[in-house]
């Protein structure tokens, strides 16, 4: 179980893992299971991007969901 707060602190360092990744949409937490485990969650363009993901960070696991190409309504 990974809490909001263990989360929300390893977020940067995805952020700075992700930085020279082609794909990638977004970053952000998302619920796993109940309101007590959270888990990464990255947007990627394609499943190409997918596989430079780590599968966790700082001990948090990673959520990787292909989103398709995110364009302004």
């Amino acid at each position: 179980m990974v809490t909001i707060d263990e989360a929300r602190a390893a977020k940067p360092a995805l952020r700075e893992a992700l930085q020279s990744v082609e794909g990638v949409r977004g970053v952000g937490l998302a619920q796993r299971g109940d309101d007590t485990d959270w888990v990464l969650q990255v947007n990627v363009v394609s499943v190409r991007a997918r596989k430079d993901v780590p599968p966790q960070v700082e001990g948090v696991p990673v959520q990787v969901t292909v989103v398709g190409a995110v364009t302004a309504l």
